[in-house]
């Protein structure tokens, strides 16, 4: 059985202790995976709805396609960047961004 598994066995069981449930939360939320999100708004934020050319749309995503459709060939820093400034004036919500594990924001995005 792997450790992960381990520390879950040894949480449920009656001597489970407060080691053990960090360490089965930690091997939970651990990834090998390049998770990289951008989110409309910072966490004490509300990302806005819009209606734009007369189509309802979110104004982060309104913002990201714009961006991406004015320059496809930007790094993540830029696009970001980019986002911020269509929205600025308009709405007060950030965009963010979020990696599961460090990256090179400098690299280009891509889907």
């Amino acid at each position: 059985m792997g450790h992960g598994m381990d520390a879950v066995k040894h949480l449920l069981s009656a001597g489970g202790n407060e080691e053990a449930r960090k360490k089965a939360e930690k091997e939970r939320t651990n990834t090998d995976a390049d998770v990289i999100q951008f989110s409309g708004c910072r966490d004490d934020q509300t990302s806005a709805d819009a209606r734009i050319d007369g189509q309802p749309t979110g104004a982060a995503s309104f913002a990201l396609l714009s961006c991406l459709r004015a320059n496809p060939n930007q790094n993540y820093t830029e696009l970001l960047q980019n986002m911020r400034k269509t929205l600025a004036g308009k709405y007060t919500q950030v965009p963010q961004l979020s990696t599961a594990h460090p990256i090179d924001l400098n690299v280009a995005f891509n889907l």
